[in-house]
């Protein structure tokens, strides 16, 4: 893309999605300064690398539940959904400040799930409807690299601010971006004009939840090949198993948090590397299944050789690596989905999500078990470079 047509679409994009690109834009911030160093500080206070995974586990089983039985109400009353998110990212971070022991393992996660299911699955589903097909890999990968893009430098202020201050501090300060956040969505009307939009007869045809004698969902799949959902799964493992090791590792590796902000700082800009750019080039080459492959393949082998580095310099080199490459699956993925179901958005928008939650789940219980039985960690990032190298079957 040549500099001026870039300027163009950013121009264009702040124009007619300004509102959402700020509201995602806080709470990147909020997450990537703050979450980001969430196992760290568990860590630091006692818990060990079982502790942390069973963490992250509460989280995506909540996410995962809400997608699977209350994605209805979450998709027809987005406002209130998206509200209602970021009311508990408020209440996660001020229980991560206050609670103590197996109280702090197991009760903050669950307002992290319930923010994961009410935000991504609304805001995915604005996403989608609001870009053409003709644009949508730029018009995701804009999106997509919002995120890697603040954590060039998030992850760094959130490290002083530790090592300056406190966890506490950090936390607080998130709590209070995330309610600058609440107030700026609720308070400018930001979902007004969207509203009418947005709510249309397709989602009733995309997935129906019953209560018949004992709860059930039905999750409509047709549309979608199995190569596809697999591919969705896959990708859940891999992000499942890194949300948990990548930030352990690093930080034995880094040995304090403004070494550790370096380090996911660089992580991040690997990843923000590519995103636009690939999305730009795969409109126009309309290839998105190519580039899916090349990344998985090229991100496994990242993955092994990080797995199994001898110290920080080969982990460093080998992470930059791997999300470099993985940095191209998440929103190819994404649009390919999106793309078969053009007329069905909201359900891909489902799909997706309920996939990758089921698949975060699976990973962080492999996780888990290998754990438990006392084998090293370094097993599951095998395990995650195999679910990579799987994704290469889609199609």
């Amino acid at each position: 893309m040549q500099g001026s047509q870039f300027k163009h679409y950013i121009l264009e994009m702040s124009h007619r999605h300004g509102s959402l690109i700020i509201l995602q834009t806080l709470v990147a911030i909020s997450n990537t300064m703050a979450n980001a160093f969430a196992l760290i500080y568990l860590y630091k206070g006692g818990a060990d690398y079982q502790q942390c995974a069973l963490f992250i586990l509460v989280s995506v089983v909540m996410t995962t539940a809400l997608i699977a039985f209350a994605a209805r109400p979450i998709m027809r009353s987005f406002p209130a959904s998206i509200e209602t998110a970021l009311v508990c990212l408020v209440a996660y971070y001020i229980l991560l400040m206050f609670l103590k022991g197996w109280y702090l393992i197991l009760i903050p996660p669950i307002f992290f799930g319930t923010y994961m299911a009410t935000f991504w699955v609304p805001y995915n589903a604005l996403i989608m409807h609001i870009t053409s097909r003709k644009k949508r890999g730029a018009g995701v990968g804009a999106y997509f690299l919002i995120f890697p893009l603040v954590s060039t430098t998030a992850p760094l202020a959130g490290g002083l601010i530790i090592g300056i201050g406190s966890y506490q501090v950090l936390f607080a300060i998130a709590a209070i971006i995330v309610t600058c956040n609440l107030v700026y969505v609720s308070g400018f009307g930001v979902f007004k004009e969207l509203r009418e939009r947005i709510i249309i007869p397709e989602l009733l045809q995309s997935m129906k939840v019953n209560l018949v004698g004992k709860l059930h969902v039905d999750l409509d799949m047709k549309g979608v090949s199995w190569r596809l959902k697999s591919s969705l799964f896959a990708e859940g493992i891999q992000d499942g198993i890194f949300w948990v090791l990548v930030p352990l590792i690093s930080f034995e590796f880094a040995k304090s948090e403004v070494t550790l902000s370096g380090y996911l700082a660089l992580f991040a800009f690997w990843g923000a590397v590519t995103t636009v750019a690939l999305g730009y080039l795969s409109d126009r080459l309309k290839d998105r299944v190519s580039i899916v492959r090349i990344g998985a393949a090229f991100g496994a082998i990242s993955t092994l050789y990080a797995a199994y580095s001898n110290g920080p310099g080969e982990y460093l080199s080998a992470m930059s690596l791997a999300y470099f490459w993985i940095a191209m699956i998440p929103s190819f993925l994404f649009t390919m989905l999106v793309d078969k179901l053009e007329r069905f958005k909201k359900k891909g928008v489902l799909l997706r999500e309920f996939y990758l939650s089921a698949g975060k789940c699976v990973g962080i219980a492999i996780l888990i078990a290998v754990l438990v039985v006392g084998a090293d960690p370094s097993i599951c990032m095998t395990v995650a470079a195999v679910a990579l190298a799987s994704i290469i079957i889609v199609k």
